[in-house]
């Protein structure tokens, strides 16, 4: 049975998280000559304690299969409002049959509702565009963001 919870110290899950990630980078990334997968957990759990990341993590019973994380601010532009831009959304091969990637989804809106959050952006890869399942939440589209490697490794 899949549950979510939202996470508030990244060591509890560092381990368990690790295969996900290699999936979510070997399957996402590009340019991995420049970009190698290393995260920053102690800037992660830094960003928990200062309330400035939100990290949903989805549950096959024990067994973690999927995460969603979301860098927390105030937005200079429009200082009474708290924004959410999501870092990273995965969900395991095995579970994005049915309806677990939506729950996830609508299982991290409720809880950054719950954080005064008013508005949540999502970044999108080309190559695993999931912007129809969003429009059918109600979002909508609103920047591109174009990149460049500039060294490689």
């Amino acid at each position: 049975m899949i549950r979510f919870e939202v996470i508030k110290d990244v060591f509890t899950v560092k381990d368990e998280i690790q295969g996900l990630l290699e999936l979510h980078y070997q399957e996402l990334t590009l340019d991995k000559n420049v970009i190698k997968l290393d995260p920053d957990w102690h800037r992660y759990q830094t960003l928990l304690k200062e309330n400035k990341l939100c990290i949903v993590v989805a549950r096959d019973d024990d067994l973690l299969v999927g995460y969603s994380v979301f860098f927390l601010d105030w937005h200079i532009h429009y200082k009474n409002n708290m924004f959410a831009r999501n870092d990273v959304l995965f969900l395991a091969p095995s579970h994005r049959q049915g309806m677990t990637g939506i729950k996830l989804i609508k299982y991290s809106e409720m809880v950054l509702e719950a954080l005064n959050v008013s508005k949540i952006t999502w970044h999108i890869k080309y190559s695993k565009d999931f912007r129809k399942i969003l429009h059918r939440l109600g979002y909508q589209d609103e920047e591109v963001v174009v990149s460049r490697a500039l060294k490689e490794l």
